[in-house]
């Protein structure tokens, strides 16, 4: 891996992202979210990437749910993306903030219909009798709704992670893996080159 230091790291993370789009058949964007909830215990989970820029990564979810939850207490996060055909890997360490109900709505409304139903209907998180009740649940609201222009729940959004810390990992086959750490500090990018 050739990594050019004047370079920003979220442009390396956009080329590898591409690349993964190509490789990977399914989800090249779902990355592991960990988040510490108020007992301590640590709690990881697969979301989905749905927007970033030079500043943060966006991902869409209900803030009642577990990681809303979590957040709430203790905004630090850790995720990462793995991309098992390109032997490549990612983690970024920051914290976590929620975007502005603009911007979540805006989302909201490119989504498709079932998607912004889902989203209405599932109280994420909390128990429920049986799969069987919250799909009729959910085709109850579908058919009450069907010609309607669905409103955003006020508990559903986007969270974005500003990020403090970027590695990339690339691995090779004599275990001799490249890894570089990025570390943002005083509005500007430090890098480190570490043993595997």
């Amino acid at each position: 891996m050739k990594f050019d230091l004047n370079k920003n790291p979220i442009d390396l993370f956009t080329s590898w992202l591409d690349e993964a789009k190509i490789t990977e058949p399914n989800d090249p964007d779902a990355m592991s979210f960990a988040t510490v909830s108020s007992d301590g215990y640590p709690s990881v989970r697969m979301v989905l990437l749905r927007k970033f820029d030079k500043k943060g990564f966006i991902f869409f979810t209900n803030y009642n749910s577990n990681k809303g939850k979590s957040l709430d207490k203790n905004a630090n996060i850790c995720a990462s993306f793995y991309w098992p055909p390109l032997e490549r890997q990612v983690i970024i360490k920051g914290y976590a903030k929620k975007i502005s109900s603009v911007e979540s709505e805006d989302y909201f409304n490119s989504r498709p219909f079932e998607s912004q139903a889902a989203a209405i209907i599932s109280n994420q998180s909390e128990d429920i009798d049986s799969h069987e009740s919250l799909l009729e649940k959910y085709n109850s609201f579908i058919e009450q709704n069907k010609n309607t222009k669905l409103k955003r729940p006020n508990n559903w959004g986007g969270i974005e992670i500003f990020i403090n810390q970027i590695e990339f990992w690339q691995g090779r086959k004599n275990r001799l893996h490249n890894r570089v750490l990025c570390n943002f500090q005083k509005d500007t990018w430090e890098y480190k080159l570490l043993s595997p």
